[in-house]
C-alpha cells in the first residue's frame, strides 16, 4: 500500500470512529406545521425539524439546509435523487419496502373528515363511491384511498393542506383525507373552531418518520437512527413533545 493509500485509509477510519456521517445529504419538507414548515418570521420550525436539530446536536453535527418543496414535488426528489431525505414521511406498507428509515418521529391517525353541518351518511364503504373528497397530491391520504380502490374521479387533490381544507369549508368536498394533526391545525389557522369538524372515519394509524432514498449510505441512515433513539430517551424530547402538545 502507498503512503497516500494508507492516508486515505486512515482518514476514513477517523471519520468511522467519529460516528459521523460521510457523506452530505438533501434534506427535504413540505410546509406542514405543526410538524415542518416555515413560520412568519421565516424560519423552519415545526416538531420534525426540531426533533433533527437535537439529532444532529447528538452526532456533533452542523445543520444542514432544508429545503421546503410542494408535497408531490417532495416526494419526487425523494425517489430519484440518491442523497435525499424527506420528512416528515409516513411509513405505510406500500411506502415501506421501497424507502429507507428513520422512526418513529411521532405517530398519527390518517382520517376521514367532514364538516359537522354537513355531515354525510356513511354506513358502507359503497357510500363513499358518492362522495367527492378532498386529499393532498401524493399524501398518505391520497394513497390510501387508492390503494383501496377509490376511483380517481372521486378525489378532488391539490397540493397543500391548506387548500385540502379550504375545499371542505366551500363545501366543494363533502369530505377530506389526510393526517388529523395537520388538518385541525389548518382549520385553526384559517381562522375556523375545530369542533365544528368531524372525524368520521380512521384510514390507518402509522408512524411518522424520515424517509431516505434507497441509494444513501445505510450506515449513515444507522447512525441518525441511533441519533434518534438516544433523543427520543432524554428530557430535550420530552421538552419538545410538550411545547407540540
Amino acid at each position: 500500500m502507498t503512503l497516500m493509500m494508507r492516508l486515505f485509509a486512515s482518514l476514513g477510519l477517523l471519520a468511522a470512529l467519529a460516528g459521523t456521517p460521510a457523506a452530505a445529504l438533501t434534506y427535504y419538507s413540505e410546509q406542514n406545521l405543526p410538524f415542518n414548515g416555515v413560520d412568519e418570521q421565516g424560519r423552519s420550525s415545526g416538531f420534525s425539524i426540531e426533533l433533527l436539530r437535537l439529532m444532529w446536536q447528538e452526532l456533533g453535527q452542523e445543520e444542514a439546509p432544508i429545503q421546503f418543496l410542494p408535497w408531490s414535488k417532495a416526494w419526487y426528489l425523494l425517489t430519484q435523487q440518491p442523497d435525499a431525505v424527506l420528512l416528515t414521511t409516513a411509513h405505510t406498507l406500500p411506502r415501506s419496502h421501497h424507502l429507507q428509515w428513520v422512526c418513529p418521529i411521532s405517530r398519527s391517525r390518517i382520517v376521514l373528515m367532514a364538516r359537522a353541518d354537513h355531515l354525510p351518511r356513511i354506513r358502507h364503504r359503497a357510500d363513499l363511491l358518492t362522495l367527492k373528497i378532498g386529499a393532498m397530491q401524493a399524501d398518505v391520504g391520497e394513497q390510501l384511498l387508492l390503494n383501496r380502490g377509490m376511483p380517481p374521479a372521486q378525489l378532488m387533490t391539490v397540493p397543500r393542506m391548506d387548500l385540502v381544507v379550504r375545499q371542505l369549508l366551500l363545501a366543494r368536498t363533502d369530505l377530506v383525507a389526510g393526517n388529523e394533526t395537520m388538518l385541525r391545525y389548518q382549520i385553526r389557522q384559517l381562522g375556523y373552531d375545530p369542533r365544528q369538524f368531524v372525524t368520521v372515519a380512521v384510514l390507518a394509524e402509522q408512524d411518522n418518520c424520515f424517509a431516505f432514498n434507497p441509494a444513501v449510505d445505510p450506515a449513515e441512515v444507522a447512525l441518525l437512527q441511533q441519533a434518534l433513539d438516544r433523543v427520543r430517551q432524554g428530557p430535550a424530547f420530552q421538552t419538545l413533545q410538550a411545547r407540540y402538545e
